[in-house]
Formats: structure tokens, C-alpha cells, sequence
């Protein structure tokens, strides 16, 4: 359990650091003497280490960290300022108060706390470091952690309705329940923009309702007005206890009704599912989506709310699938030789037949592209609409840009419904990028996706996976990537 504040090199600033100590001291605790002493023993590290900043206080911060440790709490000072030269740090000495005076806020520190110390962190400065014990230190229990599919609320039978205007701001509460503020559709935050996508039609929202009708569980259909052959399936939440519940079944099962059932269906289906855990990945299996595509580290990872989770720092990943609502195919598609197999396999899986031409087929000078961006995630999409006799020149000077502006996860979609540069193996293994399977955007295109990697470790082995399709394209992936790093 810890705590922190930050603030400037000011003296004016330095009472809310005291008060900070005090509080956190009190709330843990401590008597009214032990709360003294930390607050005079912080007070004496704030003045030395403002004392010691050369310029005016403003431009930086130090931070002040107050942590529970064994009986105690420790309070640590991180800053910036001049050295401290510990060896000719005079002590105070009452018969010699004018010589020794720098040394009285060291032995005021050392009176009033049971460990104190100075740490040289190279270019990370100095830490100051108090410990001060306390007779009753009270460290708040912590509440027991929700197992999925445990209390009371997972025998109340759920309600599956589609959502109207009146439930809007039921989802966005939703929303934060489930993944705090860390979710990447962020439409799902914001009431007045969702109401107008579910007035459009742009969404369509189907949600659990418990019997107090509480929105508890929501999946939504997501449309494209550029693309109505094709509709994402996604936006799932639920509440942390109802996660094992028949819930999410029951909107799934609602969702996919929503699609088969209209006059107007799609064709296609899609949903990307997140590789943390495999709770959405079984529920939609039972529904027969099929894997074709892995997007590897996509985006920061999303929090879900009591949920355990491995504490890795590796970024999202999600596996794109498909399911099939109306037939579709044969399909002409431009395949580079060394991925005929694997995306024959891929295809087959899903149902759809292919017509692959072998013959080499002449390709413009020029190649037409463009690029979008999610600054945030690091994440940039560089789209070969046409590519030309040029696009090994175009990818290169396009990918190091990329790295320049620091994006982590480069993807690159090549049409798979035009025919392909004879290199593009070779050429795409030189600039590190490699295969990662076939994302569709209408029954007749699909993109063949490539993937660059920069400046992370990735760890394929912790993308978590049940479909034995997902798992065998998840290695074949993997050995791409090692193929492109010798």
C-alpha cells in the first residue's frame, strides 16, 4: 500500500507535503506523538532537499512516497537537487551551534524516526528515506475478491433486451465497471455521443438487465456505413460478477439473433477478441466464429475490473474472427506462394472456397497508399491501396517515419483482390515485417495483414488462446517473426 505526491522546490509548497505525511501517518494509525514526529522529521527533509535545488523551484518536481512496510511507515523523498556529501556532512553539535547548524535538521531526522538514510541514484538523483514505527499501525483489510460467477446476483435471472435511449447511461457506467477508464472504444464513455449512435443505427446495443433492472452485461453490433456487408460484433462488458454467469451466453447468443434473423443481413460478422483471457474466446466459439487474423499489440491492455489477470506490461493483442451469415466465395485471391498453405487452412476453416492465380500478373509504377494513426495506442496502419512497381521505396521511408515518431505496432494491409508485387516475401522480411493473416472488408476484399514490432519485447507465448486454429496460426505467426529477426 502506498502513496503519493508530487510538488515544486518551493518552501510555499512545502506545508501540504507535511500535511500530506501527517494525514496518510493518521489514517494508518499512528498517535498524535508518532504523527508529530513524522511531520517534524518531514518538514526537516523537505527544507534540505528544497535548500539544495539551484534554480527557482518551479520547473521540476520531487516526489514524496509514504509506504506501508513491516510495522511502519516509510516515507520517501526522490529529487533532483545538488549532491549530498555524506562523508563531510557535519553533525550538529549543541556547545557549537554556529559551526555545525547545517548538520540540525540530520539530527532532528535522526531523533524523530527509528531509520532514516540517503541514497545516491545516479542519474536518477537522491532518495531521502524516513522510518518511523508505529505502536498500532492499522493497514485497511482487503475486500475479498469477487470470484467470477460467485454471490447472490448470479441466481437472479438475467433479462436480455436491446438497449433503447433510456439505458445509455446505464451502459456508460457499465463501461467503467468493467474496465475502469482504460477501455479502447471510448464511445462506450461518452453518453451523448453513444445516444446519437443508437438513434443513427451506427450501433445497436443488446444488455443484460438484473431484476432491480440494472444494466449489468452488455454486447453491442457495430455498423459501417461505408461497409454494410460486413458488421463488427464487440463492445462486450460485464459486470465482474456475472462474468461466469449464463449472462454474456444469453447476449451473444442475442447479438448473433440480431444479425441472422433481419432481412438485410450481412454476410460477414466479425469480432476481435482480447488474448488476456479466454472467456469472450469460449463464448463465441459456441457461436462458430472462426480465427483468421492475430492483431499483436494493438494497444495498451484494457483493466478489467476483478478480474486476475497475469501482471505482464505486454500490450493487447486480439484475435480477429469471423463467422459466415450468408454464403460467400468462391473467392479470387492474390496469395504470396509462401502463405498458400496457411491461408488455405484459414479459409477452409471458415467455409469459404478459394481461387488463388498463380500467373504473374503485371502491377502499376506507382504505388497508392495511405496511412491512419491512434497516436495514443502507437499503434499506425499504412493501407497499399494499389501497390506499384515502388512500394518496397514506399514502406521503407514510410516505416522509418514510424519509428521516428515512436510508434510501438506497425501494421500494413496489402489487397489480396489485386495482384502482388513477385518479391513481396523477400521484401517484406527485409523491412521486419511479417504475416499475420487475412482481415476482410467486404466479401470480395480481403487485406493480407503484415505486422512490424518496434521497440517492445513481445512474448507470443502469453497470448492466450483455446481455438486449436487461433493456437496453430498464433505459432505459425511466431515463427514468422523469429524468420524475420535472423
Amino acid at each position: 500500500m502506498d502513496f503519493v505526491m508530487r510538488t515544486y522546490y518551493r518552501l510555499e509548497f512545502l506545508p501540504p507535503v507535511v500535511a500530506f505525511v501527517s494525514s496518510v501517518a493518521r489514517c494508518l494509525g499512528a498517535n498524535n506523538k508518532e504523527c508529530a514526529a513524522l511531520s517534524t522529521a518531514s518538514e526537516e527533509a523537505g527544507m534540505h532537499i528544497i535548500g539544495r535545488y539551484p534554480a527557482d523551484g518551479l520547473s521540476e518536481h520531487f516526489e514524496v512516497r509514504c509506504e506501508v512496510v513491516g510495522d511502519g511507515l516509510q516515507v520517501v523523498f526522490s529529487n533532483t537537487g545538488l549532491p549530498i556529501d555524506l562523508k563531510n556532512m557535519e553533525p550538529y553539535d549543541a556547545e557549537r551551534v554556529d559551526e555545525t547548524i547545517d548538520g540540525l535538521g540530520l539530527f532532528l531526522m535522526e531523533k524523530l524516526v527509528d531509520r532514516h538514510d540517503f541514497v545516491n541514484r545516479g542519474n536518477d538523483g537522491w532518495q531521502t528515506t524516513l522510518f518511523k514505527r508505529f505502536d498500532h499501525l492499522k493497514v485497511p483489510d482487503q475486500r475479498p475478491r469477487l470470484r467470477d460467477g460467485d454471490g447472490a446476483e448470479n441466481r437472479h435471472e438475467l433479462r436480455v433486451v436491446e438497449a433503447g435511449l433510456e439505458h445509455v447511461q446505464g451502459i456508460v457506467e457499465l463501461a467503467y465497471g468493467s474496465y475502469g477508464y482504460s477501455y479502447s472504444k471510448t464511445l462506450f464513455y461518452f453518453a451523448d455521443p453513444l445516444r446519437e449512435a443508437l438513434s443513427t443505427g451506427l450501433v445497436k446495443s443488446f444488455i443484460a438487465l438484473d431484476p432491480a433492472d440494472r444494466v449489468v452485461g452488455q454486447m453491442a453490433i457495430l455498423y459501417s456505413p461505408e461497409n454494410p456487408d460486413v458488421v463488427e460484433l464487440g463492445a462486450v462488458m460485464i459486470r465482474p460478477e456475472y462474468r461466469r454467469s449464463a449472462g454474456l451466453l444469453h447476449l451473444i447468443k442475442a447479438v448473433v439473433r440480431g444479425v441472422k434473423n433481419q432481412p438485410d443481413s450481412p454476410p460477414i460478422g466479425e469480432t476481435n477478441l482480447v488474448t488476456t483471457h479466454i472467456l469472450s474466446q469460449r463464448a463465441s466459439a459456441l457461436f462458430k466464429f472462426k480465427p483468421m487474423a492475430l492483431k499483436l499489440s494493438l494497444h495498451d491492455r484494457a483493466r478489467f475490473v476483478q478480474l486476475a489477470e497475469d501482471r505482464t506490461e505486454q500490450r493487447e493483442s486480439l484475435l480477429h474472427t469471423l463467422f459466415i451469415n450468408r454464403p460467400v466465395g468462391p473467392l479470387r485471391l492474390y496469395i504470396p506462394p509462401h502463405h498458400v498453405a496457411m491461408t488455405r487452412r484459414l479459409f477452409d476453416n471458415i467455409g469459404i472456397a478459394l481461387d488463388a492465380p498463380e500467373t504473374p500478373t503485371a502491377i502499376p509504377a506507382k504505388t497508392l497508399w495511405d496511412s491512419s494513426c491512434e497516436a495514443k495506442a502507437e499503434h499506425r496502419t499504412l493501407n497499399l491501396h494499389t501497390p506499384g512497381a515502388d512500394y518496397a521505396t514506399v514502406l521503407r521511408k514510410a516505416l522509418f517515419d514510424c519509428e521516428a515518431d515512436g510508434i510501438k505496432t506497425v501494421y500494413v494491409r496489402v489487397p489480396g483482390w489485386q495482384p502482388l508485387p513477385d518479391a513481396l516475401d523477400d521484401d517484406v522480411h527485409a523491412l521486419r515485417l511479417f504475416f499475420s493473416g487475412w482481415v476482410v472488408e467486404t466479401p470480395t476484399r480481403w487485406w493480407l495483414l503484415y505486422t512490424r514490432l518496434n521497440a517492445q519485447h513481445f512474448d507470443f507465448q502469453q497470448i492466450q488462446l483455446v481455438d486449436p486454429m487461433a493456437l496453430e496460426l498464433r505459432d505459425y505467426i511466431e515463427q514468422e517473426f523469429k524468420e524475420t529477426m535472423r
